[in-house]
């Protein structure tokens, strides 16, 4: 029987790759989708790795749209949104970028959601009746303790626009 060091177990397992990230650049949330059957998902993680989210984010994002057809990730530093989209399309992957409404309404949305509600003389509990929402849900999303996802931060939008024809929308299903 003969034992290796740690050190032949190491070099086993391949070299080091250091991963060249962008140096500066603005936050982007996107939409990864399947571009081709058969993404090169290594590719994928990497293009986002360079943007400055962590591997393993990157990777779930990516066996995420592969399972489910899609995953929203956020990058930290994207400093050219085209080059970004290339690097993932020649991946087989297709990318949309969220639009700046949707990341103020995000980032903004404990404070607008109260003040909206406000406007429209409702209480915690009228306001989730009225739009098929848990009133917990709705608590929790005042006090900024939970960030909604996208399908409901169109639907406060939709309300804060046209709350009346919104509520007979959400209501006639």
């Amino acid at each position: 029987m003969v034992t290796s060091s740690f050190g032949e177990r190491l070099a086993q397992q391949g070299r080091v790759q250091v991963i060249p990230r962008v140096s500066s650049g603005s936050p982007e949330e996107i939409v990864l989708k399947l571009g081709r059957a058969s993404p090169d998902v290594i590719a994928a993680t990497l293009a986002m790795v360079r943007r400055g989210t962590t591997m393993l984010k990157a990777k779930r994002a990516v066996e995420k749209a592969l399972q489910e057809g899609d995953a929203v990730i956020d990058l930290p530093m994207v400093d050219d949104k085209k080059a970004l989209a290339d690097d993932l399309e020649s991946a087989g992957m297709s990318v949309t970028f969220r639009s700046v409404l949707d990341r103020d309404l995000k980032e903004n949305f404990a404070t607008r959601l109260k003040e909206l509600r406000i406007r429209l003389h409702m209480s915690q509990e009228e306001f989730a009746r009225d739009y098929n929402l848990q009133k917990k849900t709705l608590q929790g999303w005042e006090l900024g303790n939970k960030i909604p996802d996208h399908g409901n931060r169109l639907l406060i939008s939709l309300i804060e626009k046209d709350p009346v024809t919104t509520k007979r929308l959400v209501n006639a299903g």
